[in-house]
């Protein structure tokens, strides 16, 4: 079994002036074993009508949209659920593959 490294990264749009909004991913790196589950973390906080997503950067390539709260979908076997209550957006994958190994960015936006 082959390890899987996946980096994450913080990115915050905000479009409509300041609120008190933030979002951390409390990991800069994960390590996982090819075939495992893998969770990349994203916690938030907001006081306004807010968007959040996932975008992804593979090596040599531009960042891509991954995943938009607002849609139920799941791209590449990724999908992430909000939970208000404890605000989180964690991306999850029941099989992490080593195409898998890449930047993740987690992002709100409240437009």
């Amino acid at each position: 079994m082959k390890r899987i490294l996946i980096s994450v990264f913080v990115m915050m749009f905000i479009f409509r002036g300041t609120r008190a909004q933030t979002v951390t991913q409390p990991e800069d790196r994960i390590s996982v074993i090819e075939g495992a589950p893998v969770q990349v973390k994203c916690n938030y906080s907001y006081s306004w009508s807010s968007t959040l997503f996932w975008y992804v950067q593979y090596p040599k390539q531009g960042l891509q949209l991954l995943l938009k709260h607002t849609s139920a979908e799941s791209i590449k076997g990724f999908t992430a659920n909000l939970n208000n209550d404890e605000g989180s957006f964690h991306l999850k994958k029941p099989s992490a593959q080593e195409e898998d190994s890449a930047m993740y960015y987690c992002a709100l936006s409240d437009t």
